[in-house]
């Protein structure tokens, strides 16, 4: 049998593969605006005022500023309205769920040595959520072209004889082997010719050109999606305070990131002649993966004044990858009615690979109005055209998929604007978020208005805030042959309380 033949081959040959593609890549690039009630609160303009356990991912000097040690924790409500776009149709789904946003303490010491300038030193560690991937979502919509140009464009060129089955052979067995042995394109073109979707010109082992069995000027599009995970940062934290003036901090920071992304896309609405007729594709992924970053700050105090600044470095992530795939179709054959299921219910399983996400600044700018508030700016930018995959030995697959994000992505702005209003203990809060497109031909940026209040007990703080969120997306159905776009718009609601306590 081929596949134990060429199996010591395979084994050699899959540590090269991935699969990743330009909707995951838009996914794992993707951030929150998340953290404890104060900061969201404020939109996350925390860049140059420190004092919050969140405050610390974004800028590592913001722990100095604590005046004593402090632990804290974040729980959230959020609801979510999905929009999806797909020429011209829109589709709505909901969802609700809760979160444990951020858990922290920071530890502060104070030097009682007055001629030491170091007066205060700080160790702290924050777990922050970066984003969260939940969202059920669908599209539908009437398209030109078909899921038959996905499985040409891979069967192009493959030999007919490697798509076969032959007597001793299973549907299993050599979707698993084409995987291993020749690579994803083949194994593509085997579902699409064993569900007859498509087809050789001649039955010669030697032909390398199909056809499709699908006849229709246009199709009905059906895509429900349906993606679980997050992406989580770990912070652990060091800061000082220099002569009652500047503060200066270090995070080396450790990164979790979990995404199962599952996609079933059903055509429909065929020609009533079309010999393969209401076709449904699904693909599911898992993404596992771990990294480490690293981020500097500084917080310059002038009287009123506060200035601020942080880089972060790229994120250095390891991957790892595994998908599943399911395919059937109907025909029409000998005044029957027949429906082709393939479902190997095989795992393909890829070698680790490495996810670069870039560096990020962040410049910042408070006004503290004495003991009745605060405003504060901050502005960050990140070029997420350079984010890049990579693996040992190199791969084709992940240079032209470097090549696709630095054509498809943008550099992002993000402005955060926060306010607060003190009455005696009780703080009234309010922001506004914006961030610039990651893609060019999305319709609209990412904003978001927050609100937010807080009561402070004198050894414990109880914070609330509420944030309208407006996030938007552009993906596309496949990575190669029916590559047609679709916009996810996704309208969050979320509620979070926060509780402080001093030791």
């Amino acid at each position: 049998m081929r596949y134990l033949f060429y199996m010591g081959t395979a084994l050699l040959m899959s540590q090269f593969l991935a699969s990743q593609t330009l909707n995951d890549v838009n996914y794992l690039t993707s951030s929150d605006l998340s953290g404890s009630a104060r900061y969201t609160a404020m939109a996350g303009a925390f860049g140059a005022l420190g004092g919050d356990l969140t405050a610390i991912s974004d800028n590592p000097a913001a722990s100095s500023v604590f005046l004593n040690t402090e632990i804290g924790a974040s729980l959230n409500f959020q609801g979510l309205e999905n929009k999806g776009s797909y020429f011209g149709s829109l589709q709505t789904a909901e969802d609700e769920n809760f979160y444990l946003d951020q858990f922290g303490a920071v530890f502060v010491f104070n030097n009682t040595d007055s001629e030491n300038p170091w007066s205060r030193i700080s160790a702290s560690f924050n777990i922050n959520k970066v984003a969260s991937f939940d969202q059920n979502a669908g599209i539908n919509g009437v398209n030109s072209s078909g899921i038959a140009d996905y499985f040409l464009y891979y069967a192009d060129g493959v030999p007919f004889g490697d798509i076969q089955l032959y007597d001793d052979e299973t549907i299993e067995n050599i979707y698993r082997y084409l995987g291993d042995e020749i690579g994803f394109g083949t194994q593509q073109a085997f579902l699409g010719y064993q569900a007859y979707i498509i087809d050789p010109y001649s039955f010669n082992d030697a032909e390398r050109s199909y056809f499709s069995n699908v006849d229709s000027s246009q199709v009905r599009h059906d895509l429900n999606l349906s993606n679980r995970g997050f992406h989580r940062k770990t912070s652990f934290n060091f800061s000082a305070l220099y002569n009652n003036l500047l503060h200066l901090g270090v995070n080396f920071n450790s990164h979790k990131i979990e995404f199962f992304n599952d996609q079933e896309l059903f055509e429909g609405d065929h020609a009533l002649n079309s010999f393969v007729y209401d076709i449904n594709f699904n693909n599911y992924l898992i993404t596992i993966g771990e990294g480490f970053s690293m981020q500097f700050g500084a917080i310059l105090k002038l009287k009123n004044l506060r200035l601020g600044a942080s880089y972060d470095s790229p994120q250095w992530i390891e991957l790892h990858d595994e998908t599943q795939q399911s395919l059937s179709a109907y025909r029409f054959e000998e005044g029957s009615e027949i429906q082709e299921i393939l479902d190997p219910e095989i795992t393909n399983s890829f070698a680790p690979y490495q996810f670069k996400i870039p560096s990020k600044i962040n410049l910042s700018f408070a006004y503290i109005f004495n003991d009745s508030g605060l405003i504060s700016f901050d502005y960050s930018s990140q070029d997420l055209s350079n984010s890049t995959l990579s693996q040992p030995g190199g791969s084709d697959f992940l240079d032209n998929l470097n090549s696709a994000v630095n054509t498809n992505f943008n550099t992002i702005n993000t402005i955060k604007i926060g306010g607060e209003y003190r009455i005696k203990d009780l703080s009234l809060r309010g922001g506004y978020f914006y961030r610039g497109k990651n893609q060019t031909l999305v319709s609209n940026d990412d904003q978001a208005f927050t609100f937010g209040i807080g009561l402070n007990f004198g050894g414990s703080t109880l914070n609330l805030s509420f944030v309208q969120f407006e996030q938007n997306k552009r993906f596309q159905l496949f990575s190669e042959g029916l590559t047609d776009s679709y916009e996810l718009s996704k309208s969050l609601s979320r509620i979070t309380l926060s509780y402080n306590f001093k030791l």
